[in-house]
Formats: structure tokens, C-alpha cells, sequence
């Protein structure tokens, strides 16, 4: 434990790190201020709403560079800021608190549409709604006092984003790029690139993204020609992958850097020398893995500080209203997954409205640890979930019983939960079990006329009618809604592979010269449901007994591969002309792979000329040979890279219903 502490607090050299030590010495300095407050002016329940304030808003606006995440801060904070400060004085007006759950929890049901981070907000907001209105915190204390705990918990928390960024204000955005170089698998290129994005297209990261993209899109194809080769010949291209994963682990080191002065010797060579590439012939694949490295060692070396081209302007709206379009239907399964959730919290509000006890204030955080906004994560676990919250609280009803003055085990929860913003924001079942032990610990104060075994059993008790509500409703859900009775595995891949193939050639078409505008955005819409659908596909499939395992991995994986090429298929269709262009072989080259052919090649994408669109090039190609592999591990193929054609049968017009 120790050991762990010690790392966290230093660099990775090993020596320490100022940043992460002044940020714990705040974060310690001002849980133990508030706590001596609290005692002594019985102001515990505001204390508990800055707090919150505080975790909430690290978590939503977090997670970037700090000019994007005082960016988010700026955009994201003041909301939930304001649902801490009024959501306990709605106990009063329980329709109107009912009407606000509601609408925030169908509303954060839709956000994952808009992106990642729209998704943590969408999350975090939801949470930070049921905690103010549906747990009595805060409920007897007057406005003007929850107004200035949480517009002091704001302070704190972009005090403490300050503090640990001023001095390095790009480091988290430089990890973040660096992990395209060591990280396996689809969507890490498309998480980073919008991180870069965010952050302000700084030129030498942008090319390193570049590189990265080109590197992985080489390596997968030097992976699937090994899987086509035998013998001698294919484990000497799989050490060939091996060695250039060293080497861009070495990169990965000095892209971190905040200075790089020159790169150790390992960084500078190439793969097939360190494995002898004397009389064998070198395949493309390894000529585009050194392209890559080759734009890796420049960009880090000279590091160019120049803004990248942005993309043409009204992009991002047009996007935002193709989401809209897509999802605001019941076709779409996000939208499914909102009803829902919104169906089943209304249900819970209801109980907690009749049975009017502070031990029901966990019912609906329980209900939301079962049935969460996430569509593919919903009933993927849900006995484990349920079983987990009610021995969760049980546990910590024990731990009140034989503990003394276990209400001051509250700032000791939310100094972990500010030193483990990180894993809060990766994890929504860790923050959702973090609020329910900080609501049990809360409420128990009202509990001294009764028994605190009694307490314990209501806790218990109620925790387990949320998380029944949530299983009741998810199954009646799945049964009732379309599409959910019985999967079609088969189906919904193929569905979705020729919505982005078409997506894909109507962005073709454009970087041509044509003018398919209308048809572009209907294309887009339509890829934009049918991943979603496909990302659904696997919280369907979860403990049927007539879906293997294999299958609902399958499934998974194609699900994140053909939701990355739609990503990037949709950021390519709003790039400037000139550059589109730029990305027509790779996009040939996909529609090749996505239609069955057996040759995986890299394209000849230009170099040097816009890193904005040939990090889209070269991410198109790796994610579609993640989807390739996939789709033949869906189809049962065995053999891989098997011939085939995926009849592209239209599953409805080409026009939004």
C-alpha cells in the first residue's frame, strides 16, 4: 500500500512529483479545515454538498489539458453547481423535484450521443441530481447557505485543477497522445485526436498523432500478413511487430517529456534491423511502420508549436443535429435505453414519495448502480451490480454499528474520491457506490431514536427495492421494446457494416468532387444508429442461453471497431476540400476490407501536409482491420482473412423515419 502511495506521488524516472504532492497536501489541508468547521459550527450537510461540488465538477470537466478542461469547466461546472445548491430545497415540491429526475435522467440517457465527454457529463450531472434531490442532504438548511457551499466546492475544484496543471499545463494531453503509441486495439487514436482537439490542435502532437496512426495501421497490417503466412516466415513478422512495439514504447517515453534534448538508441533504429532483415525481402507493412516512427522522432524532436488547420466551420453543429436526428427515435436503441431508465427512476421517485424515511434516500442511487445510463452496459452484470449494493451498504451499516463517530468517515470518502477523481470518471459504479456510502453515513445521524440494526435492515432493505425496480423494469424493457426479444447477431453486423460502408463511399464521393450533401448527412445518420445499435448489441446478448461467448465478444469488438471508423468517417466529412482529398486510397482501401477482400495494404496516403486528416487516413485503415477481423470471427469463419462478400441488403431507405 505504501508502495502504491510512494508511486503515485512521483514521476515515472521514480523521483517525486511537486504537482501530484501539492495536490494531495490541498486536497488533505481542506477536507481537514471543513471537517473542523463542521464540528464545530454543525454545518455537516453543506460541508457534504461542497464536497460533492467539488468531486462532481473534477470528474465532468476533468480528464485534458488544462486550457480544455477550464474550457469544460467554464461549460460544464455552473450546472451542476446549480442542481447542488437548489436540488434539496425541492423536498418540498416533490412533482417538481419527480419532473427534474426525470428529464435529467433522459437527457443524460441521450448525451452519450454527442461524445465521450458529453457521455461523463451526461453521467456525472444524473448523479449529481439524485444526490441533491432525492437523498435529504442539505434539505433543512437555508438557500443562501447551499448556494455558497457549492459555489465553494466549485472554487475548490478548479483551485485544485490549477495547481496540479500551472506548471506542466500539456502533460496530461502529451499521455494521452502517447498512449496511441503503446495501447492495442480500436478507438484509442479517435479518443486522443479529440482530446487534441479540445485542447488546440498544438502542431507537434498533431503530428505525432499522425505517426501513431500510421505506425498502427502498418503494424495491424504486418499482423493480418502474418496470419496469412506460415512458418519461418510468419514468426519472423511477428517478431518484426514486436520489435517496433519496443521501439514505440521508447517513443512513447519522450513523447511524454516535457523536453526532449535527443532520443536513446533503441528510439532511433528500425524494427527489421534489430531482427536481421539480410536476404528477405522487407514487406510495405514495415516500410509504413518506420514512416510512422520517422513523423514520431521529428514532431518530437522539433516540436512545433503551430496550430494545426481547423475544421470547416458549423462541423460540430451539423454533427450535433445528425445525433439528434439518429437518436430521437424509437429505432434507436439509445433512445430505448433513455425511456427506460427515465420509466424506472419514475417508478423509484414514486416509492421514495410513499414511503417518506430517510433510510429510502439510497433507493434510487441503487436503482441507477443496476440500471445504468449506458445502453451496452446495462444488463451486461446486473445480478452482480444489485448483489453488490445491498451487501455494499449492509457492510457499512455493520461498520456504523461497531464504529464510533463513523459520520466522520465521510471526509475521509471524500478526500479518496478527490485523490481518485481518475477512477471515478473511468468507473460509474465506483462513483455511484462512493455517493451511496456517503448518503448511509448522512442519514444515519436521523436514525438515533431507532435501533441501529433496525437502520441497518431498512438501509438494506430499501437498497434492494431500488435495485429490484431497476431489474423489473430493464427485463419488461427488453421484452416489450423492439429488437430486444430476440438478437439478431448476424444481422445487426451486417446492418451496421453497410450503413458505414455507406457513410464511407458517400464521404468518398465528396473528397472526389461531388456534391452529395443531403445524402452525406442521411448516411451519417443512419451509421450513427446502427452502431449505437450494434454497441447495445452485447447487454442483449448477456446470459442468453441460445448466444455463445465467442459471439457476444465478436460482437463487442466489431461494435468499437465500426463505432471508431464512423467516428472518424464523420470528422473526415468536415475537413477542408483541399485535405479530403488526401484520404480517398484509404478510404478505398477500407471499403475493400469491409467487402471481403483478402489483400490488407497501405494505402498511399501523402505525408507532411495536414496531420489533422492523415491521422483520420491512417485510423480509418487500423479500425477497419479491427472490424475485418471481427466480422470473420462473427460469420464463423476459421480460417482468417477468408474470401467472402457481405450481401449489403438495404435494412430500410436511405431517409430519416
Amino acid at each position: 500500500m505504501l508502495k502504491r502511495l510512494r508511486a503515485e506521488l512521483s514521476t515515472e524516472a521514480g523521483a517525486p512529483d511537486p504537482r501530484q504532492r501539492q495536490y494531495t497536501t490541498a486536497v488533505l489541508l481542506a477536507v481537514v479545515a471543513a471537517t473542523l468547521v463542521g464540528r464545530l459550527s454543525d454545518i455537516g450537510e453543506p460541508l457534504i454538498i461542497a464536497g460533492m461540488t467539488a468531486v462532481l465538477t473534477l470528474i465532468s470537466s476533468g480528464g485534458h489539458s488544462l486550457r480544455a478542461d477550464l474550457r469544460m469547466f467554464a461549460r460544464f461546472a455552473p450546472a451542476i453547481t446549480v442542481v447542488l445548491a437548489v436540488g434539496p430545497l425541492l423536498t418540498n415540491a416533490p412533482v417538481l423535484a419527480g419532473a427534474l429526475v426525470a428529464a435529467v435522467v433522459f437527457g443524460s440517457g441521450m448525451l452519450p450521443a454527442l461524445g465521450e465527454r458529453y457521455r461523463t457529463f451526461g453521467q456525472t450531472f444524473a448523479a449529481a441530481t439524485l444526490l441533491a434531490t432525492t437523498t435529504g442532504i442539505g434539505a433543512g438548511e437555508p438557500a443562501w447557505m447551499l448556494a455558497t457551499a457549492a459555489v465553494l466546492g466549485a472554487l475548490l475544484a478548479l483551485l485544485l485543477r490549477v495547481l496540479v496543471g500551472l506548471t506542466d499545463p500539456s502533460r496530461t494531453i502529451r499521455a494521452t497522445v502517447a498512449r496511441t503509441l503503446t495501447t492495442p486495439g480500436p478507438g484509442v487514436v479517435e479518443s486522443a485526436a479529440d482530446a487534441w482537439r479540445a485542447d488546440g490542435r498544438v502542431g507537434w502532437l498533431g503530428q505525432v498523432l499522425a505517426g501513431a496512426a500510421r505506425f498502427r495501421a502498418a503494424r495491424e497490417v504486418l499482423l493480418a500478413q502474418a496470419q496469412q503466412s506460415h512458418g519461418e516466415q510468419r514468426e519472423w513478422l511477428y517478431r518484426i511487430a514486436a520489435r517496433a512495439d519496443e521501439i514505440a514504447a521508447e517513443l512513447a517515453v519522450a513523447v511524454r517529456s516535457r523536453v526532449c534534448t535527443g532520443l536513446n538508441g533503441l528510439a532511433r533504429t528500425r524494427p527489421e534491423v534489430l531482427e536481421g532483415a539480410a536476404n528477405r525481402q522487407v514487406p510495405d507493412a514495415v516500410r509504413g511502420i518506420n514512416e510512422g516512427f520517422d513523423r514520431v522522432r521529428r514532431a518530437v524532436l522539433q516540436r512545433d508549436q503551430a496550430a494545426a488547420t481547423p475544421a470547416e466551420r458549423g462541423g460540430r453543429r451539423q454533427q450535433a443535429v445528425g445525433a439528434m436526428r439518429a437518436h430521437l427515435s424509437l429505432r434507436s436503441s439509445l433512445f430505448q435505453h433513455a425511456l427506460r431508465c427515465t420509466l424506472a427512476v419514475t417508478v423509484g421517485m414514486v416509492i421514495v414519495l410513499l414511503l417518506r424515511d430517510p433510510s429510502a434516500s439510497t433507493l434510487l442511487l441503487s436503482l441507477y448502480v443496476v440500471l445504468q445510463p449506458a445502453a451496452r452496459d446495462s444488463m451486461n452484470g446486473a445480478l452482480e451490480r444489485t448483489g453488490g449494493a445491498v451487501l455494499g451498504v449492509i457492510v457499512l451499516a455493520v461498520v456504523i454499528v461497531l464504529v464510533p463517530y463513523a459520520t466522520l468517515l465521510i471526509p475521509v470518502f471524500i478526500a479518496a474520491m478527490l485523490l481518485r477523481v481518475e477512477r471515478l470518471r473511468n468507473d460509474y459504479r465506483v462513483l455511484l457506490g462512493a455517493l451511496i456510502a456517503i448518503t448511509v453515513l448522512a442519514r444515519i445521524v436521523e436514525l438515533d431514536e431507532r435501533s441501529l440494526v433496525n437502520a441497518t435492515i431498512s438501509f438494506a432493505a430499501n437498497t434492494a427495492i431500488g435495485a429490484a425496480v431497476a431489474l423489473s423494469v430493464g427485463f419488461v424493457s427488453y421484452l416489450v421494446l423492439p429488437g430486444s426479444l430476440v438478437p439478431d447477431v448476424r444481422g445487426t453486423v451486417r446492418a451496421t457494416v453497410w450503413s458505414v460502408s455507406e457513410l464511407l463511399r458517400s464521404v468518398r464521393a465528396v473528397g472526389r468532387g461531388a456534391d452529395l450533401k443531403a445524402p452525406l448527412r442521411a448516411a451519417h445518420v443512419l451509421a450513427l444508429r446502427r452502431t449505437q445499435d450494434l454497441l447495445g448489441l452485447p447487454a442483449k446478448l448477456d446470459g442468453s442461453d441460445t448466444v455463445e461467448e465467442e459471439a457476444e465478444r465478436s460482437s463487442r469488438d466489431a461494435a468499437v471497431a465500426l463505432d471508431a471508423l464512423r467516428q472518424d468517417l464523420a470528422t473526415l466529412a468536415f475537413r477542408p476540400d483541399s485535405e479530403r482529398a488526401l484520404a480517398v486510397p484509404a478510404l478505398s482501401a477500407v471499403d475493400d476490407l469491409l467487402g471481403g477482400n483478402t489483400t490488407a495494404r497501405i494505402p498511399d496516403i501523402p505525408s507532411g501536409q495536414a496531420p489533422a486528416t492523415e491521422l483520420l487516413a491512417g485510423s480509418l485503415l487500423e479500425n477497419a482491420l479491427h472490424a475485418r477481423a471481427a466480422i470473420d470471427e462473427t460469420f464463423g469463419y476459421n480460417d482468417p482473412w477468408k474470401s467472402y462478400t457481405i450481401s449489403f441488403v438495404r435494412p430500410e431507405r436511405l431517409r430519416i423515419r
